[in-house]
């Protein structure tokens, strides 16, 4: 299911805003009528006001190029590539069989946004593009696919706005094996990264079994079985993201203790009992209603006493003005999904009363996620 950017995703490097000059203010605002203020000049609301400039305007403007420079460096795998030490733009430009005139206008591009440096015409990663953006390490943040995907339907906000409808549907049933599995594969790092964050926010110390309902790859349980031998996990997901997971654990530590079960939890309470069931990005691509019987149905599937998870990008403070990235997801998940939406803090929490759950928390992650916890009615009503 859908994560937020803000979930685990990488997270634009973004300069530092540097005021133009004269020069750059007056190119700017050409064409405006002589004998009136410019935008750049500023606008006074009040006789003896300071002058309002456009900084938050061209601070968002200015973020857009890097975020998109970041995404080309993760998509070419200049990364990964640059891990086995420093490169000209011509050596880079034969191991990726790319252009090296036009590739080397991003290298220029990544160090500009810190994430790489130069030195004697060598390119080299800097520090968080080597502990982060490197394929195969621990903290490798990947997702390159599902930044892709997000990015491309916020630009389509006003057109979903317009129709009333997703501009950029999110068509899990259409799109072929080989592209779902992409997916699957770029987002299984955060995936496991999740699982490794859930271990360190919450005691898990009793849980010996658990179910991952909607994981998508299985990253998370697999993350959560390899921190304890005797515990094991189910994957509980649509069929064929069922199918294609199960190659993806394979490879994964702990994963071979993790079986993967094909279902709907919109279509009733997954089989069996268990210590503990998560839910990840999964609550916000669904409607209200639909928020709710998934709820239901995956603590209808926890023994009495043992945990519900809820975890996403999508969750937002009862007033809906934060955190700030849930609020901007909110915009994105409107563009991919016909109901799909972020929702407050209270509105799981009814959920998950009307689940038979109780002692709900919310925990908020600095990326502005947040993990909600909540205890199953040790009565089991």
């Amino acid at each position: 299911m859908l994560e937020g950017a803000s979930g685990g995703a990488a997270s634009p490097v973004v300069p530092e805003m540097v005021r133009g000059d004269d020069e750059d203010d007056q190119a700017m605002t050409a064409g405006s009528p002589a004998g009136t203020d410019s935008s750049t000049a500023g606008h006074r609301s009040d006789i003896g006001s300071a002058p309002v400039q456009p900084d938050t305007i061209r601070r968002l403007q200015a973020g857009v190029a890097p975020a998109m420079a970041l995404l080309a460096g993760m998509q070419l795998r200049v990364f990964t590539r640059l891990d086995a030490g420093p490169a000209t733009a011509r050596e880079l430009a034969a191991a990726l069989d790319a252009d090296p005139g036009r590739l080397a206008r991003l290298l220029r591009a990544l160090v500009v946004t810190g994430l790489l440096e130069e030195a004697d015409g060598r390119f080299r990663n800097a520090a968080e593009a080597a502990a982060f953006l490197v394929e195969g390490r621990p903290g490798h943040l990947g997702g390159q696919e599902l930044l892709a995907q997000l990015w491309h339907a916020d630009l389509q906000t006003a057109r979903s706005i317009r129709s009333g409808q997703p501009a950029a549907m999110h068509d899990f049933a259409g799109a072929p094996d080989e592209a779902m599995l992409a997916m699957l594969r770029g987002m299984h790092p955060l995936s496991v990264a999740a699982g490794q964050d859930l271990a360190r926010r919450l005691d898990l110390a009793e849980v010996r079994s658990m179910i991952d309902i909607g994981g998508g790859s299985g990253g998370l349980a697999a993350a959560l079985c390899v921190l304890e031998p005797e515990r094991r996990a189910i994957l509980f997901e649509l069929p064929r993201n069922a199918r294609l997971a199960a190659a993806l654990l394979q490879e994964t530590p702990g994963g071979e203790r993790v079986t993967t079960l094909a279902g709907d939890i919109l279509a009733g309470p997954p089989p069996g009992s268990y210590d503990l069931a998560v839910l990840r990005a999964l609550v916000q691509v669904l409607g209200p209603d639909e928020a709710g019987l998934a709820i239901r149905h995956a603590a209808a599937a926890v023994r009495p006493g043992g945990t519900v998870v809820i975890i996403g990008g999508g969750i937002l403070d009862n007033d809906r003005r934060g955190p700030p990235s849930a609020v901007l997801l909110d915009l994105t998940l409107m563009n991919l999904y016909p109901a799909g939406a972020a929702y407050t803090e209270g509105e799981h929490a009814a959920w998950l009363a009307s689940a038979g759950c109780q002692d709900v928390r919310r925990i908020v992650l600095p990326t502005g996620s947040s993990i909600i916890v909540a205890r199953k009615d040790s009565s089991g009503a």
